[in-house]
């Protein structure tokens, strides 16, 4: 029994909320929709107009739906609508409430400006009925506008004012000047009585060519087009000219011509300014004379040095295979060697410092052309270029080489005059970006001074004038042996790691005697035994240059003297008391 009663409970319960959901919530709903309804001076939906017109003064204005997202102006003219434009004003008519109802049956509509309207509305709906709303005058009060539902006698009252309904076609007119995809442009050619220009995509890099060859900036390039792109008509001038003589159109100032992936082209003409408020053009083949802004008219008027690329070199890295430096003071040439690493082929031969290689050219990537000067070397030796005092040389694996010449200092002396080979356009570049890409050889070349690995040490021997010092290796652990047992666990790694850093300054050209150098006898050696007992590094310090706070040393079998900074020296220990923990 009381699993039954339970049962039937539930049913009940269940049954409740069905009902609630599925009968009390729509209803509930219904009547909601139904009260927002009655509330509305035009109860509609936007999907439901297919066409509406607009009469004020003169011919209405008629707009006609196409599909569900575009619209068409079919008068006074025949042209493509703003669709965001209408479905704003369709929002706004469909949003009216009523505050009240004025008059449910008026005797005399023009107490109300209701029998010549400010302005009707007429609207066609996709089932094929039709509506009107009349607009009437502002009430007494203010803040508020009569309106009339020509299918009903009542005179309804909403808050709103006649400024929101005043509407021209040119409001409701597609005003975009040019339909194109920024994206898709593959040439864009300006043509103008001087500096013409012509630009065009290749392998998706854009070119300038014509009166300047040289690459563009693709960033300012895609701006210049987007601005196009969202530039509108300020005014439709003339739907159909017996002329084109009064616009300065018969020999346009400036042609534009935009050409895209499908080869579809497009061409903006401009004539006469019209004093202050923009130039008269014309687009393609259409008749009607348009005003557009005169930003778009100096945009158009840019010069070709406003769209070069300013990247001083673009490259990949892993493309390079050669780079050379060339300047006053000396000529040095770099070529990719094995395992990516770099060799100095002159003016000397020597591994390269792969840091300092990669800082340069990464330097050189980032490196930026601080303003376009001229189009055309047509006077190299006014620039120094002529013969250029520095030089800078790339060559790729594909064969191809870049190459930048340096020439004289601007006026501010905070620049110099550059060109790239095969380019006749002359900038300037910053002091600044070329004191980081002229490295010396010095800073170039590898300039450690010893070449082991660290875990082939087992054996580590340090004499000075007078005592001598002994560390082993046992597997991993360090310990002194002369002239002392005692256990080093740091020193010994710290010191192999401290001569594999060790780096020279200079190589001192010619070589000092003995005495100069105090490398004989020197003030102290360094000798390292692989786990063979095989000796690989003997390096002999000598004499302490003060004034450039250096060191003198040698390594066996090296006839070279090297001088290395005492940072790398004095934390070699020369003391018993260095090796006690």
């Amino acid at each position: 029994m009381k699993f039954k009663e339970t049962a039937l409970m539930a049913a009940v319960f269940l049954g409740l909320i069905l009902y609630y959901f599925f009968v009390d919530v729509p209803a509930e709903q219904r009547n909601k929709d139904e009260k927002e309804r009655a509330e509305k001076i035009l109860p509609l939906e936007m999907e439901e107009v297919v066409e509406f017109s607009l009469t004020r003064k003169g011919e209405p204005i008629t707009l006609k739906r196409n599909t569900p997202q575009d619209w068409a102006l079919t008068r006074p003219t025949s042209a493509q609508a703003d669709s965001n434009e209408i479905e704003t004003f369709l929002e706004e008519v469909i949003s009216l409430k009523k505050t009240r109802v004025v008059e449910e049956n008026p005797k005399d509509l023009s107490l109300y400006g209701l029998n010549n309207p400010f302005l009707k509305i007429h609207f066609k709906f996709a089932d094929n009925t039709e509506e009107a709303l009349l607009l009437g005058d502002e009430s007494p009060m203010g803040g508020h506008l009569y309106f009339k539902r020509l299918s009903r006698p009542a005179v309804m009252m909403a808050a709103t004012s006649h400024s929101r309904f005043e509407k021209s076609s040119y409001n409701f007119r597609d005003k975009t000047l040019l339909h194109f995809s920024a994206g898709s442009v593959t040439r864009i050619q300006i043509t103008r009585d001087k500096h013409s220009l012509e630009m065009h995509k290749n392998e998706g890099d854009w070119v300038l060519s014509g009166e300047v060859e040289a690459q563009g900036d693709k960033d300012s390039i895609m701006n210049f087009l987007q601005s196009i792109q969202l530039t509108r008509v300020k005014e439709f001038v003339d739907e159909n000219p017996e002329s084109l003589e009064p616009y300065g159109l018969y020999s346009p100032k400036l042609k534009l011509v935009i050409e895209n992936e499908n080869g579809k082209t497009q061409t903006l003409i401009f004539g006469n300014p019209n004093e202050d408020k923009g130039y008269f053009c014309k687009i393609n083949d259409s008749k009607n004379i348009l005003l557009a802004d005169t930003k778009l008219f100096n945009a158009l008027s840019k010069k070709p040095v406003d769209f070069l690329d300013k990247t001083l070199l673009g490259f990949e890295e892993k493309e390079i295979i050669e780079l050379s430096l060339r300047s006053n003071k000396q000529n040095i040439r770099l070529v990719r060697g094995n395992n990516e690493g770099w060799d100095i082929q002159s003016p000397i031969l020597t591994a390269a410092n792969l840091a300092t290689v990669n800082s340069l050219l990464f330097d050189l990537k980032e490196a930026r052309i601080s303003e376009f000067v001229k189009i055309s070397l047509d006077i190299p030796e006014a620039f120094g270029l002529d013969k250029p005092e520095k030089s800078f040389r790339l060559k790729m694996k594909n064969g191809k080489t870049w190459a930048v010449n340096f020439g004289n200092s601007n006026s501010n002396g905070q620049q110099v005059f550059a060109n790239r080979t095969n380019e006749s356009t002359v900038f300037l570049i910053s002091n600044e970006v070329v004191g980081k890409l002229f490295r010396s050889l010095q800073d170039l070349r590898n300039n450690k001074l010893l070449e082991f690995a660290s875990d082939e040490v087992s054996k580590i021997a340090i004499q000075t004038a007078d005592q001598l010092f002994e560390l082993h290796k046992d597997e991993t652990e360090w310990s002194l042996e002369t002239p002392q047992k005692m256990k080093t666990p740091h020193i010994g790694r710290d010191l192999v790691w401290a001569l594999q850093s060790l780096e020279f300054s200079s190589i001192v050209t010619p070589p000092l005697a003995d005495d100069l150098s105090g490398l004989n006898p020197p003030l102290f050696t360094i000798r390292l035994w692989d786990t063979d007992q095989k000796q690989i590094v003997t390096l002999r310090v000598g004499k302490f240059f003060d004034a450039e706070q250096e060191y003198m040393v040698q390594v066996e079998n090296n006839p070279n003297q090297y001088l290395i900074k005492d940072k790398f020296i004095d934390s070699i220990p020369l003391k018993l008391e260095d090796f006690k923990p």
